[in-house]
Order: structure tokens, then sequence, then C-alpha cells
């Protein structure tokens, strides 16, 4: 297994690591928050080292997207439920936000099109990181709950924005089907 896939699978396993820090006291906030830096820190090199030595694989392709979903959303699904940190209509947009983009890049890649992430889907993406973190310092700095809030409503925004980007700008995959 290569580096990159292996960068991939690094992010999965850390995920119920976060997960697990968050229920910890103060302390176990700020390894969390350690924690969830490196998956992100992950996903931002993986790629990178993939497409420059040539170690683009299939598995790659599929887990990549599926290990930046669970590192994005289970931490505000946490949220919901944990207290009133973060809002349940933004958190469910972004829910929506990646089925629906997931099933769209599913047909389109059985007519052979691969769908690159946007610009606009790599902004949310760093925006929902930089959520999640203010997300789980507020405990130790309580003023951080009202710019957490704010971040994961523009997240919300930002998930309609731009899963409706790579809707219209691939809408021929859709008229293709009807």
């Amino acid at each position: 297994m290569n580096l990159p896939n292996r960068l991939t699978l690094v992010r999965i396993a850390l995920v119920p690591v976060y997960l697990v820090l968050l229920t910890g006291g103060e302390f176990c906030r700020w390894m969390a928050a350690l924690v969830f830096s490196v998956a992100a820190i992950t996903d931002l090199i993986d790629g990178k080292i993939a497409r420059k030595r040539g170690l683009v694989t299939d598995f790659g392709k599929f887990m990549d997207p599926i290990a930046d979903k669970l590192l994005v959303l289970l931490p505000f699904v946490y949220f919901c439920c944990e207290s009133t940190q973060a809002d349940m209509i933004p958190v469910l947009l972004m829910i929506a936000r990646e089925i629906i983009v997931s099933g769209f890049r599913l047909v389109a890649a059985g007519r052979g099109i691969v769908l690159a992430a946007g610009r606009s889907g790599k902004v949310k993406t760093a925006v929902q990181m930089i959520a999640v973190i203010m997300l789980t310092l507020v405990p130790p700095w309580p003023w951080l709950t009202t710019p957490a809030w704010i971040a994961t409503w523009i997240c919300g925004a930002l998930s309609v924005c731009s899963g409706w980007e790579i809707l219209w700008k691939n809408r021929q995959v859709l008229e293709e089907e009807a």
C-alpha cells in the first residue's frame, strides 16, 4: 500500500480517536483538537503526494472522499447531539449535500466521467475543518461559542453553494439521463 493510501487510512482511524477524546474533560478537548488537526493535515497532503509521485489508485479515489466525509461530518453530528454548540439545520444541509454530490458522482462515474472537486468544495472543506476545531475548543474557550455557531452556518451555506456548483457545472450528466 502506498503512502497516500496509508495517510487516508490514518485519517479514518483518527476519527474514532477524536470522537472518544471529545467525551473527556478540557485536556481531552485540547488533545481532540490536535488529533483532528493531524487528520486534517493528512487530507491536505495525501492527494498532493499521490499526484506528484504518480501514486493515484482506485483505492485512493474511492476511500479519500469517504475519509473526508467521516472526518468532517461525524464531528458535526456529535456536536448536534452533545449540546447546542452546532445547529441541526446547517449540519443537515452539509449531510444532504454530501449524499447528493456522492450520488451524482456515482452516476457520472458510471458514464466514465470523473467529477473533480471544485474550488468552492475545497473552500467548504477548509471552513468545515476550521469550524470543527472551533467547536472542539468551545468548552475550554467559551468565547468561541458564537464564532463557532456562525462558522457552522457558513459551512451549511457553503455546502449548498458548492453542491449547486458541481451539479450546475456538470448538468450534462443529468441531461443525458432524461
